[in-house]
């Protein structure tokens, strides 16, 4: 004898196919919301952070006495005269003083050691000095630069110090060329003089991580020569 009546049976079997459809379609839609969400997290566009200092975080909010002390008005004045511009730095991250990458980049301001040194030598201390001095300053300034990062008041003390430094030798060299008579100046140091203002130039271009080192490095030793040959021929003129 069977245990339910055929009606009872047949309406038991369609209700359960019922239950068992409802079931399945009830999870249909998180199974698409979730795939229609993980398709629209894989399309959104990665942040671009190959961008300098000054164009992700706009003018500095830190030139204040506490971090520039006495140098405050002349820190101010550069930054409204180039819109903040003149005291951002490029962000040299993952590079740090500590990795292979940034202490080849601090190594390259010792060829400012090497021509100032040897200008003393020739018997010119005081433009060989001038030399000695930036790039004991600009090495001061990247070591800062790679050590604290972004939008630090010490990196641009350390900056603008090295605007100092470094506008000073490049003034005395170019007092240099305008004694000598710019047609008399050799062929090579304007050469040189050119490639390091183009390596200087990309630096604003690439003014992030790698590619800014790479420029900079490359400005440093060409500058560093330029130096070096713009002495010389002052040497021997006098």
């Amino acid at each position: 004898t069977p245990s339910h009546p055929p009606r009872l049976r047949c309406r038991h079997i369609v209700d359960s196919s019922r239950c068992h459809n409802h079931r399945s379609s009830s999870q249909l839609p998180l199974q698409t919301n979730d795939k229609s969400e993980t398709s629209s997290s894989d399309t959104k566009a990665p942040s671009n952070t190959n961008q300098s200092s000054f164009v992700k975080y706009g003018r500095p909010q830190d030139i204040t006495s506490e971090s520039f002390g006495p140098l405050l008005p002349i820190a101010e004045a550069l930054d409204e005269a180039t819109g903040g511009w003149g005291l951002s730095y490029a962000d040299l991250h993952p590079a740090t003083p500590r990795t292979t990458v940034g202490r080849v980049f601090l190594a390259t301001n010792f060829f400012y050691a090497a021509a100032g040194l040897w200008l003393g030598i020739q018997g010119d201390w005081f433009y060989g000095g001038l030399t000695e001095l930036a790039g004991i300053v600009s090495f001061a300034y990247h070591y800062t630069q790679l050590e604290f990062g972004k939008n630090r008041s010490e990196v641009r003390l350390a900056l603008l110090i090295d605007y100092f430094c470094a506008g000073s030798a490049l003034l005395t060299g170019g007092v240099y060329m305008v004694q000598a008579g710019i047609t008399s100046v050799p062929i090579e140091s304007l050469v040189s003089a050119g490639v390091a203002v183009v390596c200087l130039s990309l630096c604003w271009v690439w003014e992030f991580g790698y590619p800014y080192i790479f420029w900079h490095s490359l400005w440093h030793i060409s500058s560093a020569y330029t130096g070096y040959l713009v002495g010389q021929d002052h040497l021997s003129r006098i």
